[in-house]
């Protein structure tokens, strides 16, 4: 399930930074606060797998709304490469640059988007194998095969 959920965010890698949010496509999804090992430490091992289950699902509930912005920067991307053809195609300079420009821009918001998911990934990842650390027959952890 963890490589699942790893496998996902490393493909969907999406991320929000309202610095580059564009108003055609809305702010980036916000990113979920996800716990750190410590904040389920001395937990019951049922209180701290709520915790872990339910950052498991709003993980994947923001990488589920990242669809829809990622579409949109899509879309916007094919038009500015269109934009980009037809300017090139006439010699209009301007416009071949404004859309350089945009393609750019839009480039930056996507990959900004990869990093936070990824970040996000990332540390739903470090509060799993937390969780899985604090005992053995845990709910949602598989035992390290004997050797």
């Amino acid at each position: 399930m963890l490589k699942g959920v790893l496998l996902v965010g490393a493909i969907l890698a999406v991320a929000a930074a309202p610095a580059f949010a564009d108003p055609s496509c809305g702010n980036p999804p916000m990113a979920p606060a996800v716990p750190s090992g410590s904040d389920i430490a001395g937990k019951a091992p049922d209180d701290a797998h709520k915790i872990v289950l339910d950052t498991l699902h709003s993980v994947k509930a923001y990488q589920g709304s990242l669809g829809m912005f990622r579409s949109c920067l899509m879309a916007q991307s094919n038009a500015a490469k269109a934009a980009k053809a037809e300017a090139d195609a006439k010699a209009d300079k301007a416009k071949a640059d404004a859309a350089t420009q945009q393609l750019a821009d839009l480039q930056k918001m996507y990959d900004r988007s990869v990093d936070t998911e990824t970040q996000v990934v990332t540390d739903y990842s470090n509060l799993h194998v937390a969780y899985c650390k604090m005992g053995a027959n845990l709910t949602g952890c598989v035992a390290a095969p004997a050797h």
